[in-house]
């Protein structure tokens, strides 16, 4: 079976952080989950300059190794 975004993110997911600059090269705030398909996900910026406003973000196979960091950061406590 090949991996897609149903297998990375779950509505209610939160992400933290930088993520590897997959959101963008300043964006460091967090965001929920609200949407996802098998080829992108759409979140929600959930504190921030951007609270309120929602991103997408595409599926691409680098990935699928990163995304439990952006949700489980360690040198954070949530």
């Amino acid at each position: 079976m090949e991996v897609n975004m149903q297998h990375l993110f779950s509505v209610g997911d939160t992400v933290y952080g930088f993520c590897d600059g997959f959101f963008g090269s300043s964006d460091y705030e967090t965001k929920k989950c609200v949407y996802v398909t098998p080829i992108y996900a759409v979140f929600e910026y959930v504190e921030g300059e951007f609270e309120g406003g929602g991103v997408i973000l595409g599926y691409e196979p680098k990935m699928v190794n990163l995304v439990d960091k952006w949700k489980f950061p360690t040198n954070s406590i949530i």
